[in-house]
């Protein structure tokens, strides 16, 4: 998504259907880049925590952990947490 909004137009698999970005448009005012060395630190620091999450629903963990989003301070922010499609043997292979 992050390329279509760039190029303002529905860019790579959305390109099949414009709903996703049409709806992006109306309600997205930004969108953050995370790192996969980024994703894969949330990964294991919320495992310590006793959360097991695929890396695709710690994105937003990782941004905020890593100072990508601007203004928060002294605010109060909700990060949604998602998905367990991971196994212990991918687990190994994030960082301790």
């Amino acid at each position: 998504m992050y390329k279509s909004f760039i190029e303002k137009k529905p860019v790579g698999m959305d390109a099949k259907s414009s709903l996703p970005y049409e709806l992006c448009q109306k309600y997205v005012e930004n969108i953050v880049l995370v790192t996969d060395e980024e994703i894969k630190s949330a990964v294991a620091i919320l495992y310590r925590a006793g959360l097991v999450l695929e890396p695709s629903g710690t994105a937003a963990f990782a941004a905020v952990t890593n100072d990508k989003i601007p203004d928060i301070n002294d605010k109060n922010v909700v990060v949604i947490l998602s998905g367990g499609n991971i196994g212990k043997d991918e687990l190994s292979n994030f960082p301790d």
